[in-house]
């Protein structure tokens, strides 16, 4: 039993450019192929159909019968290739990865631009899913929505749960709008009685912050105790701008005042007591490999506070004095 003439899908695609555009060069041209190559597979098709598929006449190469039978299959199977090309890509774009990355609004006002736009380049095949993160719970994490997480490193008792590695740190301060009847206060008891807005619980802040929160607004006052300042916590983004409408006061990163200079009226305190230093880091859970898309997202990040270039477009050079990068990738 003799095999069937087999038929390649490319001296197939040679004989449809032939035919759109009239002659060897042009069909080679719009196929991005060398004119003999687009020859030689013609001759090859000729050969497996064991017959002539085209003539040479005065206006040029034109379609024996059997050329023209040929290529309305010919256009069948192109048109049965393209549509399967078209869900392969569709399946694909199904089953892109997803990535779920928390990060500390400090960061996301800073950083995550340029590291972004570094990660995407780097994992086209990966689909962001980024949530704001505050403090140092981490629930996203435990229970399996979250892959990574920049912040603060987790309490020490989830330490058989989650993992956490530094990446920089930085100094906190007070802030205040800019007009504050405390603006020119140089100690924290000056400040005792004022309003408050925070992004932690008062028991997450290290000394002298956290004496300092328990001592003025941790206890319930007296009956008799005049009334003093509340603290409130506020878990956004937008904390900047309740500060720069009102009376409250804030602990902020010096990245943040450093990036918000511009935009938002906002000073700093220039206290006497040194505010506690904070570590960033990336969080995951325990065990979890520092490859795939924790690696990459890492790599882009230190790129990016490392690059020229990615400096002066998208981070001001104080935000980036104000760190003090621990790890370098």
């Amino acid at each position: 039993m003799s095999r069937p003439p087999e038929l390649k899908l490319q001296q197939l695609q040679y004989l449809i450019a032939i035919a759109d555009h009239g002659g060897l060069r042009p069909a080679a041209q719009m196929l991005g192929v060398s004119a003999a190559a687009v020859s030689k597979g013609l001759q090859e098709l000729e050969n497996t159909a064991g017959t002539r598929l085209l003539e040479r006449q005065a206006q040029g190469l034109q379609l024996t019968a059997a050329g023209r039978n040929l290529l309305a299959r010919a256009r069948l199977i192109q048109g049965e290739v393209d549509q399967a090309v078209l869900e392969l890509g569709a399946a694909r774009a199904a089953t892109r990865i997803r990535f779920t990355v928390g990060i500390t609004p400090w960061v996301s006002l800073t950083l995550l631009a340029p590291t972004m736009l570094r990660f995407t380049a780097m994992r086209p095949d990966v689909n962001l899913r980024l949530l704001d993160v505050f403090g140092s719970d981490y629930a996203g994490l435990r229970d399996g929505s979250m892959d990574m997480a920049i912040g603060l490193a987790p309490p020490e008792q989830a330490g058989n749960e989650l993992s956490a590695r530094p990446l920089f740190s930085y100094e906190h301060t007070i802030a205040c709008r800019r007009g504050h009847p405390r603006q020119q206060a140089r100690h924290l008891e000056e400040l005792a009685g004022q309003s408050w807005l925070l992004s932690h619980e008062i028991t997450q802040y290290k000394p002298p912050l956290r004496d300092f929160f328990m001592t003025h607004y941790a206890a319930e006052p007296a009956a008799d105790t005049p009334l003093r300042g509340q603290v409130h916590i506020y878990r956004s983004m937008h904390m900047m701008e309740m500060i720069c409408n009102s009376d409250l006061l804030t602990v902020v990163p010096w990245p943040v005042i450093e990036a918000s200079r511009e935009r938002y009226p906002v000073e700093a305190l220039t206290l006497k007591e040194r505010l506690p230093a904070s570590t960033t880091c990336y969080v995951t859970r325990k065990n979890t490999a520092a490859n795939g898309c924790i690696g990459d997202f890492i790599e882009a990040m230190m790129q990016a506070l490392s690059e020229e270039s990615v400096r002066s477009r998208y981070v001001h050079p104080r935000v980036l004095r104000s760190l003090d990068i621990i790890r370098s990738k």
